[in-house]
């Protein structure tokens, strides 16, 4: 198991290229993650930005936790320790919940639509967290 699977997250790289190019980029580099194909340019027009003269994506690197809220923007990637660099910016952003530890602060709507921050509760009442898949019905 990498150091980057170990703190529970998934690496995908990002290029315009397209899948047979990343097919053989990553035989011939030979490593383990996922290469994306952005043919179309959209994703890295939201995220990274277009290096028009050269009509490739901007080398940067995000974090996104599970909740899919952006953690980290590295726009200063260094390819030599760009790994290393990850996995010391996984474990410094990524929430540690542990029992005993403070809870990580999130903010969260309701059905009603009113919203709800962690850190707005914990001084008044204890907080009951209940996580379920998906609501496939009343109750």
């Amino acid at each position: 198991m990498s150091d980057i699977e170990a703190t529970e997250s998934v690496l995908f790289g990002v290029s315009v290229d397209d899948v047979d190019s990343h097919k053989r980029f990553r035989e011939e580099q030979k490593f383990g993650f996922s290469l994306l194909a952005d043919t179309e340019f959209e994703v890295s027009k939201q995220y990274s930005g277009i290096m028009e003269r050269f009509n490739a994506s901007n080398r940067t690197t995000f974090i996104i936790d599970k909740a899919g809220y952006i953690r980290a923007i590295d726009e200063e990637v260094k390819v030599k320790t760009h790994g290393e660099d990850v996995v010391a910016l996984l474990k410094k952003v990524l929430p540690k919940i542990e029992v005993g530890q403070p809870a990580p602060d999130f903010i969260a709507t309701d059905s009603a639509g009113e919203v709800h921050q962690l850190s707005e509760l914990t001084q008044k009442k204890n907080v009951v967290l209940s996580f379920y898949p998906r609501d496939f019905g009343r109750g």
